[in-house]
């Protein structure tokens, strides 16, 4: 139960740095992410820190590659390294589908909302369709390093996610 306690916290302190100035200091990520290695260490031993680090790989490895196509930013990923790290392989990975699936629902309604939506859905479609042509990963590049892709706070949809990964644990 402390897990979530800390989890809980930390969650509330990035949502608030992120939404407020787009930057999830390490000092949190890093402090969940030590907590939970040294918690899981303390209280169950070996098995909890192969626990802990276990979740703390499954975190890192798929954030890190949105990362490198510039989906997230990389207090996303350390953010989710910690969460691992604090709750294990199963919620962390839980978490990163639910938050996955609310920012699409919330990058799709942003889009629908601002005027520019439809060309923006455009060029998705465009840069998908030479993906699945020409097998390649150019576009997508180029497209990832332009001004026209849609940037909010990742945490609008970490948190929800969070809170429906327990809601369903518990």
């Amino acid at each position: 139960m402390i897990y979530i306690w800390i989890t809980a916290i930390m969650l509330v302190a990035a949502f608030v740095n992120d939404v407020r100035v787009q930057k999830i200091p390490n000092t949190i990520t890093a402090g969940g992410w030590l907590l939970g290695i040294a918690l899981h260490g303390w209280l169950s031993g070996w098995p909890g820190l192969k626990e802990a680090l276990l979740g703390t790989s499954l975190g890192l490895v798929p954030m890190m590659i949105l990362y490198i196509v510039r989906a997230v930013g990389a207090g996303d990923v350390k953010l989710f390294a910690a969460i691992g790290a604090l709750n294990g392989g199963v919620f962390v990975i839980q978490s990163l589908m639910f938050s996955l699936w609310y920012a699409a629902v919330a990058a799709i309604i942003i889009l629908l909302w601002r005027k520019e939506g439809r060309a923006c859905f455009a060029r998705i479609y465009f840069v998908l369709l030479q993906l699945i042509s020409f097998r390649s990963v150019s576009h997508w590049k180029s497209y990832s390093t332009s001004s026209h892709h849609l940037r909010f706070p990742m945490m609008w949809a970490v948190l929800p996610a969070a809170v429906t990964v327990y809601m369903n644990v518990v």
